[in-house]
């Protein structure tokens, strides 16, 4: 559930034609449906705003899988030049009218990573420099003007994949292709992310930089966010 809730994110942080490529980094609000193998089992809503020279991203997600419904918010915030400064998840899973909450919140402290998981607190020192998921990739492919081919790498900290090791992350622009999106075919800029091992996760984006849908392929289920 974890490393869902992950790739779901990294999948809409990117937040018509494609008549142009994106020259700012977008905020906004933007809602989604949520999709597994055809089925729409949820939605997710997806924040990212700028104030007081902190970017501050906001995921809030619904799933309801028969007998099992999820509820997860993600908050991540980052300086104006990307340097993490709070990761926060918090999940409440409803199973047989049984409740079960968890929740991870990561301060940041240049490399010192201060954890509360509710039930134990911890601090590790990452000696690898990293990121958190924001707004660092988009700034990025802004900055080498989504040339077809490029390729963005930084490690990110990701407290469900690992807790005391950042992980590599990559971004590469693939290029302009037609997608069929509430049966109307438009011309969007796909974005192809790969996370350590999970990989897989089709973006598509249009002119300012906000995500029509993407396409996670994942323990042989396939996952998509369709733009509301």
């Amino acid at each position: 559930m974890k490393q869902l809730v992950s790739m779901l994110l990294i999948a809409i942080s990117f937040a018509g034609a494609c008549r142009g490529k994106p020259s700012a980094i977008p905020t906004g609000t933007w809602k989604y449906r949520l999709l597994v193998n055809g089925a729409d089992i949820g939605s997710a809503v997806f924040t990212n705003s700028l104030s007081d020279n902190r970017y501050v991203s906001t995921m809030e997600m619904e799933m309801n899988a028969g007998y099992v419904q999820n509820r997860v918010r993600q908050v991540t915030t980052e300086t104006r030049d990307f340097r993490p400064l709070s990761l926060e998840v918090y999940s409440t899973m409803v199973q047989n009218n049984q409740v079960h909450k968890t929740k991870t919140v990561a301060k940041f402290n240049g490399s010192v990573v201060e954890l509360d998981t509710g039930d134990a607190k911890s601090t590790v020192t990452i000696a690898r420099p990293f990121i958190i998921e924001g707004n660092y990739f988009m700034n990025e492919l802004i900055r080498n003007g989504f040339r077809e081919g490029t390729v963005v790498r930084n490690y990110i900290y990701e407290p469900s994949v690992d807790t005391e090791e950042p992980v590599l992350m990559m971004v590469k622009v693939m290029g302009i292709e037609s997608v069929e999106i509430r049966g109307r075919s438009i011309d969007l800029i796909r974005l192809g992310t790969s996370i350590e091992n999970l990989k897989n996760i089709d973006s598509y984006i249009d002119a300012k930089g906000v995500i029509h849908r993407s396409v996670i392929t994942m323990l042989n289920n396939r996952l998509e966010l369709i733009l509301e």
